[in-house]
């Protein structure tokens, strides 16, 4: 579980609109929008869903890189914080990842029983 100074930037950059729904993955807590993950904490960093083209772009600065939930494999369309972090930038950061990840088809549903293929 993330700490509390993760938890409490996360919250407040998060977007306060109604298509955001928020759950948990990595035991921790995320964002959805049409039930693609846009924003999220993981271990005592922030994720944002920002496109390839852009975290490639901002994964250089200072206290950021690509998102990697595990060694060897990195979801590069996700740019990955430091806490602590600028307030102003994570939630221009979070108000980025909403709309671009508004704009991706809306996920299916999963069915009892069936697992994601590795």
């Amino acid at each position: 579980m993330p700490s509390t100074a993760v938890l409490t930037a996360y919250e407040a950059a998060l977007p306060a609109d109604s298509r955001v729904s928020r759950k948990h993955m990595f035991e921790s807590p995320c964002a959805f929008v049409n039930r693609q993950m846009f924003f999220g904490t993981f271990e005592e960093t922030v994720v944002a869903r920002v496109g390839p083209e852009r975290a490639a772009a901002l994964a250089d600065q200072p206290g950021m890189g690509l998102f990697s939930p595990t060694e060897g494999k990195v979801w590069n369309d996700y740019v990955q914080l430091e806490i602590p972090a600028d307030a102003q930038l994570l939630s221009d950061l979070a108000a980025e990842a909403l709309d671009w990840a508004a704009a991706l088809p809306k996920k299916g549903k999963w069915k009892k029983g069936k697992r994601r293929k590795a």
